[in-house]
């Protein structure tokens, strides 16, 4: 009888487990529609190593406790989100186009804790922040 109760908790385990890794996979990995218009907004700031240092304390303050102080997505609330925030480092995020991260920082993603800072990060302190993200590309180590 005992066999025949651990062979069912395993089932039990295993459809559970079959059940929930889709819907945790595709939860982190659903998209939020980001406008065409948006996606070919041109950063007007140049890339100049000039705007890192204030770029660096925007970032320090909005975006580490989340994202993490090398962009990783491991930052001291990284563990209540869920799904987990982005790595900044990675190809994922590296690849979209600066207006795609402008939309995104300037709107929030409603499928994630990620929230607007349209009201609380100016549009050339968001500008930089793209800037300080991209020069987190170089740092994947």
């Amino acid at each position: 009888m005992k066999n025949e109760n651990g062979f069912y908790a395993s089932i039990l385990v295993i459809v559970v487990l079959i059940f929930s890794i889709p819907i945790s996979v595709f939860s982190q990995t659903e998209e939020r529609v980001i406008p065409e218009n948006a996606k070919s907004m041109i950063n007007p700031l140049k890339d100049s190593m000039q705007f890192l240092p204030e770029a660096k304390k925007i970032y320090k303050s909005h975006c580490t406790p989340c994202h993490g102080t090398k962009g990783k997505g491991d930052g001291p609330s990284a563990y209540t989100c869920d799904p987990k925030p982005a790595d900044h480092s990675s190809d994922f995020v590296q690849n979209r186009t600066d207006g795609e991260l402008f939309w995104l920082i300037s709107n929030g993603h409603t499928q994630t804790p990620m929230v607007s800072f349209k009201k609380t990060v100016n549009a050339t302190e968001r500008w930089k922040l793209i800037l300080y993200i991209r020069s987190l590309a170089a740092k994947k180590t």
